[in-house]
């Protein structure tokens, strides 16, 4: 399962202090893009962090724990995720 999961640039720098340079899902977070554009006069600016399954528990565990605010986002993400 490949996951994609958006977030603002504070929550990105976030995570990225929060989780170990030695986890797996830090690497997800390496490969993340920086994405700016503008959906029906809405401009959205961060980052897409793709990661596999594992990753994505990883990072969701995270952010229960010191960003609540970004649970359900990440929850969404991996739902879209999954084969149906």
């Amino acid at each position: 399962m490949e996951v994609f999961i958006k977030v603002a640039p504070r929550h990105y720098e976030q995570l990225r202090n929060q989780i170990p340079s030695e986890s797996p899902a830090h690497e997800a977070i390496d490969r993340a893009t920086r994405i700016d554009h503008a959906l029906e006069g809405v401009l959205f600016e961060g980052y897409s962090i793709p990661c596999n399954g594992e990753q994505a528990e990883i990072i969701l565990e995270t952010a229960k724990k010191h960003f609540p605010e970004i649970v359900s986002d990440i929850e969404q993400a991996m739902m879209l995720a999954r084969p149906r």
